[in-house]
């Protein structure tokens, strides 16, 4: 009796220390997916002060009023760095558990309805079809409401970045027992969800355009992993109007401690 008594622990001591693992293991993936996702975000502004001060340094302003124009270019580059580290620093404080979501029991739907109001008028705006399908009223969610909410947008915003299409957000038809499968789909086989865009040249950067769709989809994720929840991206999908590509969502449901 003592003797499986031992092995039993041995077994979940084992068990433990395996789950440990595959979670340190996830973490540095993370970490290192955030990092090569980033760093071309980052890079773009840095260039684009450095070409702007080589020139001012090297005399090759036309005028005064061209030096001065570059100045405040690079300056407004400078800005637009500083807003990237913020918003790094605000991902990392999430990852570290600095930031925590305040955890409780959720109805889904009227999540559903606000990231509707939220995000229909930009769809529109981009003739992008946006299609929210609010599940029945009695499907629950162990989350932070404002967390998800703000997560769920951000996805929308953006695919919304690309012109035309279906996006169609959705609870899924099976899910297993302690969760939920929300799937986010898009009709097109590309969209910024993945990562296929080459690093931007320095002289075509854009001062004013909204933070990069890799730093928000950072955002997102690190948000839903911290509320035990995951986010995972399914390309190419077959359906009868073609390829097809759906980010599935995974929330935890309420279990009988949080009820």
């Amino acid at each position: 009796m003592t003797h499986s008594t031992g092995a039993n622990f041995s077994q979940g001591s084992d068990t433990m220390l395996q789950m440990a693992y595959y979670r340190a293991l996830e973490l540095a993936q993370f970490r290192g997916g955030f990092l090569a996702r980033t760093a071309h975000e980052l890079r773009s502004p840095i260039n684009k002060v450095i070409s702007l001060n080589q020139m001012i340094l090297e005399g090759l302003c036309e005028s005064p009023e061209e030096e001065r124009q570059f100045i405040l270019d690079a300056q407004a580059a400078s800005m637009k760095l500083l807003e990237h580290l913020d918003f790094l620093i605000q991902v990392s404080k999430i990852e570290t558990g600095q930031i925590l979501p305040k955890m409780q029991v959720v109805a889904l739907a009227p999540i559903f309805g606000q990231v509707q109001e939220m995000t229909q008028l930009q769809a529109a705006d981009r003739n992008l079809h946006l299609v929210i399908e609010p599940p029945e009223v009695t499907v629950r969610v162990w989350t932070d409401p404002a967390w998800l909410q703000n997560a769920l947008v951000t996805l929308i915003d953006i695919a919304v970045s690309s012109d035309r299409g279906t996006l169609r957000l959705t609870l899924a038809p099976e899910s297993p027992s302690d969760r939920w499968h929300l799937w986010l789909e898009d009709d097109r086989p590309t969209t910024p969800w993945q990562e296929s865009t080459p690093l931007p040249a320095a002289e075509t950067f854009d001062i004013n355009e909204p933070l990069a769709s890799s730093l928000r989809l950072n955002m997102a994720e690190a948000m839903l992993k911290a509320m035990d929840s995951r986010l995972t991206l399914i390309s190419t999908l077959d359906s009868a109007e073609g390829a097809a590509t759906r980010l599935q969502c995974t929330l935890p449901r309420p279990d009988q401690n949080a009820a």
